[in-house]
């Protein structure tokens, strides 16, 4: 599978989660290996298709509704009885790290980086993040991140803790086959599925809330407008 819109650093518009959800809900047989073209692995959610929303007065309710969705991807992915193997190279942002932590394992390059950047806009983070983050690193630890607005690079002391192996450039494609041919569900995959659900609502209601004072939304709508 291949997120496939470099021009759009593979951002994710209303189209691609739900060839996502689809995809991780019509099951199958055998891994998944979760590629992306260009220099980014994901920058997130596409600012374009939100930029239009904050014109037509409907981001909020947009958002809400994006925001529901893409959970919708996340959890499919944890609960699919499919292994899912990322292979990153670049940067994976917002929407992207939360994708890339849903998944069983990692393959990353020195190039890969998990930016968790929602805080630069105001916003709480989603995905089911609170969750997947807590998993890798622990419940304090990931707050922490998140609060921060921090990243995990192929260099930081949390790199172990989210990649399965850094390897050079040249070999991501052939080591990220081979870590999807013998791949097997993360040994916790019960109990971060059931994190995701109890959180999910959580997140989605802190969005909610946010979204909900016409401040923010003025003050994002004037971000989308000029951040294309």
């Amino acid at each position: 599978m291949v997120l496939c819109r470099p021009e759009r650093r593979n951002t994710l518009d209303r189209q691609a989660v739900d060839a996502l959800r689809e995809a991780f809900a019509e099951g199958g047989a055998g891994p998944v290996l979760l590629t992306a073209e260009g220099p980014a692995f994901c920058a997130g959610g596409d600012l374009r298709m939100l930029q239009g929303s904050a014109e037509s007065g409907e981001l909020a309710a947009m958002m809400c509704a994006n925001a529901a969705g893409f959970a919708d991807v996340i959890e499919a992915i944890v609960a699919s009885p499919r292994p899912v193997v990322a292979a990153v190279d670049g940067p994976a942002v917002g929407g992207g790290a939360s994708l890339v932590l849903a998944c069983d394992a990692t393959i990353a390059t020195p190039r890969a980086r998990l930016a968790f950047a929602w805080g630069r806009y105001g916003l709480p983070p989603d995905g089911c993040v609170t969750a997947t983050l807590a998993a890798a690193v622990g419940a304090e630890r990931a707050q922490a991140l998140l609060d921060e607005g921090a990243e995990i690079a192929a260099g930081s002391e949390f790199a172990p803790q989210v990649f399965a192996r850094v390897v050079p450039v040249e070999r991501l494609e052939e080591e990220s086959l081979a870590a999807a041919a013998s791949a097997a569900k993360r040994a916790k995959a019960a109990e971060v599925l059931a994190e995701i659900r109890r959180r999910r609502g959580e997140e989605l209601a802190a969005i909610a809330a946010t979204v909900a004072d016409p401040a923010v939304v003025t003050r994002l709508a004037m971000i989308y407008k000029i951040d294309r």
